[in-house]
């Protein structure tokens, strides 16, 4: 019986590969296994994992016959996975040792469809520990009732999967296993959205094992083109969601708050894309505050300050949309 699948997706991480694997190591356990899936990397990472899988024991290297993305690595490694409960790890990232056995003790016991950790948030020799916007700890809660606050930080703006573990059963009874292949980029933001809205429990622990690297130079999320555009279909596909909810017309509001905040993100760093992206980010803000609920807007821009509403009127106006 395997208990626990660790899903490790690699790309173009030679340096820290190893790092990761060790710990890998560290944590392993005779019921646990580790699905790595490298997403055809091209810096050698590829040659360093096969060299290193069989000294990390439950460990399975996979991979892609061409490159995918992350969301597509994800479910290739969720195909394979036969763990009662799952968790996630990026390639440039490192758990402390023993912390999957406590992570698993922290869902056995609390009998939650999925539980949320914090983690150590790691500036090169710098460390900060970030935990999860939750004050209860370590009893079930209602998902849909913490993706509230809509002008605070809340479970669904804490979208880091790794930061968490998840029975794999319930979600995939659930259709929310697996992630949205469409989305290159803001996927963990759907996916965490969807969790919300669609299980019955969940809960928060204070584990802090996870280790997250900030200072890496070829993260997509530093990367200036069209793939950042992603997070407009992202919460598209929320607004889909969040209408057939039963609480639905409530929590759309904490999704329009969280798309107009980042689309002024984005024209705010709008000067670091290319003009063709630039062009798209204005067309497509524009075009889904167009098509989203005009009312849920509106009350939306009265509660946000004058620069943001200045910003996103803006936008309409040149775009040729009524504000």
């Amino acid at each position: 019986m395997v208990t626990l699948s660790v899903i490790v997706p690699m790309c173009n991480v030679r340096d820290y590969c190893r790092a990761t694997l060790k710990s890998l190591a560290l944590n392993a356990r005779s019921d646990f296994e580790f699905i790595v899936v490298d997403d055809r990397s091209t810096d050698g990472t590829f040659e360093i994992l096969r060299d290193m899988i069989p000294s990390v024991p439950g460990a399975l290297l996979l991979r892609n016959s061409e490159n995918k993305g992350i969301s597509a690595t994800r479910n290739v490694g969720l195909a394979a996975a036969r763990g009662t409960y799952v968790t996630f790890l990026d390639g440039d990232d490192w758990f402390a040792p023993g912390y999957l056995a406590k992570l698993v003790d922290s869902i056995t016991a609390a009998g939650v469809d999925f539980v949320r950790t914090g983690h150590v948030r790691v500036y090169g020799k710098k460390r900060e520990v970030v935990r999860a916007p939750v004050s209860p700890r370590a009893v079930p809660l209602d998902p849909a009732s913490f993706v509230l606050p809509v002008d605070a930080s809340s479970m669904v703006d804490y979208p880091l999967v790794w930061a968490g573990v998840y029975d794999r059963e319930r979600l995939l009874a659930l259709d929310s296993l697996f992630f949205d292949q469409s989305l290159r980029t803001a996927e963990d933001r759907h996916w965490m959205w969807r969790l919300h809205l669609r299980t019955r429990t969940f809960a928060v622990t204070d584990l802090h094992g996870i280790f997250y690297r900030r200072d890496v130079a070829g993260s997509l999320t530093k990367i200036p083109d069209e793939r950042q555009l992603d997070f407009i279909k992202c919460y598209e596909k929320v607004f889909q969601e969040v209408a057939v909810h039963e609480r639905g017309y409530d929590l759309s509001f904490k999704v329009m708050r969280t798309l107009c905040a980042m689309i002024v993100v984005h024209l705010d760093r709008a000067d670091t894309y290319d003009e063709f992206t630039r062009g798209l980010l204005m067309e497509r803000s524009a075009r889904a505050l167009h098509n989203s609920p005009q009312d849920v807007l509106e009350e939306t821009l009265r509660g946000m300050d004058a620069r943001r509403v200045k910003k996103l009127r803006a936008l309409w106006s040149d775009f040729g949309v009524a504000a």
